[in-house]
This record gives structure tokens, sequence and C-alpha cells, in this order.
């Protein structure tokens, strides 16, 4: 299937891509700190869950309009999504979680060159979200009026920083150390030694890297789509412009950390060409703050001359 006009873009935005992210705290003596942190945050919110039904609701409501879009649903969503973005996050960690349950109990059982390898497992984690993405970009095509922007920018953002930190847990097995919940060890998965005992396992390796930083550039179109509805549905954008700032920084970190963890973005070990597009939109938008603050002297001083 050819590619989008969207992921085009993206593509050529990342052969030009400049360094102008590095400033944003993604160079590699942030990448522990970025970890740790991240992790700090999911024992956090984990502490202070929400109504344990919740997830479940946004998870039936986002299938659903995977398959068709209705107000009602779009409203439903909407209001589940809104208000302290804690308990959204929790409930993009469930969803996480089931999708994780469903690509074990898929591939349970695996032995020997017939395990995953550590890439392809992420890659399956990403297939399995598919339904997400397919339902921001259905209300984003369809043509209701109710503002929608800031709830699909906020729920593609929380899934693609949860999914950073379940490939960074499962990377250095924090998982099962810290869970409250009792994890048990993947077998079905190769672990780092069994691959590099295999030297099968290079051109798998390589297919599902590619694959992967194929379904992201697709994330990376989508949620540039929302963050530009997001910026449309409020008039005076610009004082958002550091809470997007501070969201920009998470998410280069984050892309830096996944590219240390998966290769993922090139052999720069930084994720500069990961979600490009996203990032440059949200720098955008994070400096239009400091334009309207300068430009604000200028306006008022001509109204005193008029």
């Amino acid at each position: 299937m050819p590619a989008s006009p969207l992921v085009d873009s993206t593509n050529s935005l990342k052969r030009s891509r400049s360094a102008h992210f590095t400033s944003s705290g993604s160079g590699p003596a942030h990448k522990k700190q970025c970890s740790d942190d991240r992790k700090a945050r999911c024992r956090h919110v984990e502490e202070n869950s929400t109504d344990p039904q919740a997830p479940a609701h946004l998870e039936k409501a986002l299938r659903r309009l995977a398959k068709s879009v209705d107000y009602a649903t779009v409203k439903t969503l909407k209001g589940m999504a809104t208000g302290r973005e804690q308990g959204l996050t929790v409930m993009i960690q469930s969803l996480i979680g089931h999708v994780k349950s469903v690509v074990a109990k898929r591939h349970h059982g695996l032995e020997g060159d017939k395990k995953l390898l550590q890439a392809e497992l992420y890659l399956e984690w990403l297939h399995e979200y598919e339904f997400v993405l397919t339902a921001v970009e259905n209300v984003l095509e369809a043509k209701i009026e109710i503002s929608t922007g800031k709830t699909l920018f906020s729920i593609l953002f929380h899934l693609i920083d949860q999914y950073i930190s379940a490939v960074d847990a499962f990377q250095d097995g924090w998982s099962h150390q810290q869970s409250k919940v009792p994890v048990e060890p993947c077998s079905w998965v190769m672990t780092l030694v069994e691959e590099a005992n295999d030297s099968s396992t290079d051109e798998r390796s390589t297919m599902a890297v590619e694959q992967a930083e194929a379904e992201l550039d697709r994330y990376d179109a989508v949620m540039t789509q929302a963050l530009r509805r997001y910026k449309a549905e409020r008039p005076e954008y610009w004082r958002l412009s550091t809470a997007i700032g501070d969201k920009q920084e998470t998410l280069a970190r984050g892309c830096c950390l996944l590219s240390e963890q998966t290769g993922y973005g090139g052999s720069d070990d930084m994720g500069l060409s990961l979600l490009f597009t996203t990032r440059d939109a949200m720098l955008e938008w994070k400096g239009q703050r400091l334009q309207k603050t300068l430009a604000a002297p200028f306006f008022k001083k001509k109204k005193r001359i008029m």
C-alpha cells in the first residue's frame, strides 16, 4: 500500500533533520536520569489509581470508534480523557497491560529459534495498539461538532509515553522487580545472550526494527494532525505553550531512551528522527508564547497612538 502524504512528509523531514532537538535534553548524559524518572512516575501513578472500570471503558470506546464514529461515543471518550492527566495515564497503562497480555497469550509456548526476539516483541505491542491509532484517525476525519483535538492528542501522547516505559521496563527487567503485580518471565522471548549466540536473528531483528520505525512514522503523522487540531480549537493557544513545551521535552527524552533501548531511529542512538514532525510542531507552538510576549508592547503602544 503506498505511503500517505503525511508519512512521505515525515520521511522527508527525517532526511533533513537538524540538531535543534538536542537542546531539549535528549543527549546521552540524560538517558539514565530519563529512565529513572520514568520509573518513578510509573510507580507514583500505580499508587494513585482511579476507578478500576475506567480503563475498560476507554478501550471499549476506542475499539468502537475504530469501526465507526458517532457523536455519543466521541463525547464519552472526551469525558473520560478530560480532567487530571494522571487518570488518563492510569487508563493508558491498563490498556497497555491488556495489550501485553494478548501478545503473551498468542506467543506463549514458543521455544528455540521460534521464540520472539525482543525487537519483534516491541513490534507486536505496536501492532496491537492499531485500534487506538485507527480510532484517532477516524475521529479526525469525521465531521462532528465537538472539539476533539486535546483528547486525541493526549491519548496518543500518553500511549507513546507509556509504550516507551513498557519497553524500558522489559529491557532492564525493572518490571519484574518493582511492579506490584507479579510478572512471569517471558520464556517465549529470547534473551540478549540467546540472540547474540544465534546469527540467524540478525536479519529478523533488522526487519522488526524497520517495521517498527514505519509504524512510528504513522503515529507521528496522526499525532501531528491531532496536535494541530488541538491548537486550532484553542483561540488563545499561546497560553498553553509552556505546557506543550514541557511535553515536547518529555517526548524528546523518551525518543532518546527508546532509540538507545531498541535501535529505532538509526545509529545515532539519539532518536532525533523519531516522531520528528510532532516534536517539531510542538517546538513551534512552544516558541509562539515568546512571539506573543514580544509583540504585546508594540500593539499596546500602537493603540495609545491611535
